[in-house]
């Protein structure tokens, strides 16, 4: 067995022992130093916060010698992560960011104030900061701290878990576009989730209506947040249109942002390494997004759906208002492509990662 075998397989027996541990309610914990600081990570929706604490009591687990506060990177943090530690809360269906601790770790040596106070949000930093410091400070209690901290960490993800699973709806999947438009539109305004919502919408969209229809046009961008960049991603836009084969016929940028200079000139580069490092020839993006979000300067059309067009270098922007595209989607798309988009929708939705006023709103919706 190789060393990194080995490691993952000591993070996974660390893993089942918190875990077990958090679920016997006989096993009773003094929390009374840090409670207010860890129930503080658990009121913010950045979730990186509660996951750079659980790689950090793993690696103090892993390694007597490790201090995050002065060498976080010292426990190999993406390794572990990634890795062992992903997989279990997979498992467990324990809600997770794919490198949320990396995300918010990033750029640092240590856990420590000046760490805190460029992160956002600084307070909430801070208070991993203290419970990193109350786990640290005494080395004669240490293991007890750490083996308390990831138990009291576990019991609140599983808290949670079971409270975004209670807010799961499971419902016939209906075909109206009326309704169903009612729901994205309710959606987009009250809970766009950082833009991931109405990426998903439109990912969701024009893939039922292209199986439906067999163009044999395979929609990709369903799977990413809209956090994740062109760049990371390797794809010029949010959602594309391509071929079995890869090839890029069309690309879409949807957001309830400014899509200004500054997001077309970010667009561009990653458009133009895109042709570069892929022999293509993309030269027009569709933009689906707000009236209000688009630039100044833009070409209009003096129409409803299409705003209208912006050109850069040699590249233009086409701007659709997102009500309106969503819409007439809707009213394209045959009876089963949008019954798949419902469920593609609900189970998007229901994923135990899906952020929680989501789920609150979605399930509203339905009590109507």
């Amino acid at each position: 067995m190789s060393a990194t075998d080995e490691r993952n397989q000591r993070v996974r027996q660390l893993l089942d022992s918190l875990y077990e541990k958090a679920k016997n309610a006989g096993a009773e914990i003094d929390e009374s130093a840090y409670k207010e600081s860890i129930d503080k990570l658990f009121d913010t929706t950045a979730w990186g916060f509660r996951e750079i604490l659980l790689v950090v009591v793993i690696g103090m687990q892993l390694d007597r010698a490790f201090r995050a506060s002065t060498g976080l990177y010292d426990c190999n943090p993406r390794a572990i992560y990634e890795g062992p530690i992903k997989e279990f809360l997979i498992e467990k269906e324990i809600p997770h960011r794919k490198s949320g601790p990396l995300n918010v770790a990033k750029a640092t040596v240590g856990l420590d104030m000046t760490w805190a106070a460029q992160r956002r949000p600084s307070d909430v930093a801070a208070e991993v900061v203290n419970i990193v410091n109350y786990m640290e400070e005494q080395p004669t209690s240490r293991d007890d701290r750490v083996s308390a901290v990831g138990t009291s960490l576990f019991r609140r993800l599983i808290a949670y878990s079971n409270h975004l699973e209670s807010l799961s709806v499971n419902l016939e999947p209906s075909a109206d576009p009326d309704f169903l438009y009612h729901l994205c539109y309710e959606l987009i305004t009250k809970a766009p989730d950082a833009g991931n919502t109405p990426q998903k919408i439109a990912a969701f969209l024009l893939k039922n209506y292209h199986l439906s229809m067999n163009t044999g046009i395979v929609v990709t961008g369903e799977e990413d947040r809209a956090s994740v960049t062109s760049t990371t991603s390797k794809k010029p836009g949010d959602v594309n249109e391509e071929s079995e084969s890869g090839i890029i016929y069309k690309v879409y940028e949807v957001t309830v942002k400014h899509f200004d200079l500054a997001r077309i000139r970010d667009s561009y580069d990653c458009v133009r390494i895109y042709n570069e490092s892929n022999r293509a020839d993309i030269h027009e993006i569709i933009v689906i997004c707000r009236p209000e979000d688009c630039p100044e300067g833009m070409k209009s059309s003096g129409l409803h759906g299409y705003l209208g067009s912006y050109e850069y270098q040699n590249i233009i922007y086409y701007y659709w208002d997102i009500y309106e595209w969503i819409s007439s989607t809707l009213q394209r798309m045959t009876v089963s492509a949008r019954t798949g988009f419902y469920n593609d929708l609900n189970t998007y939705i229901n994923d135990i990662n899906t952020a929680e006023n989501v789920k609150v709103l979605w399930s509203n919706l339905h009590k109507r």
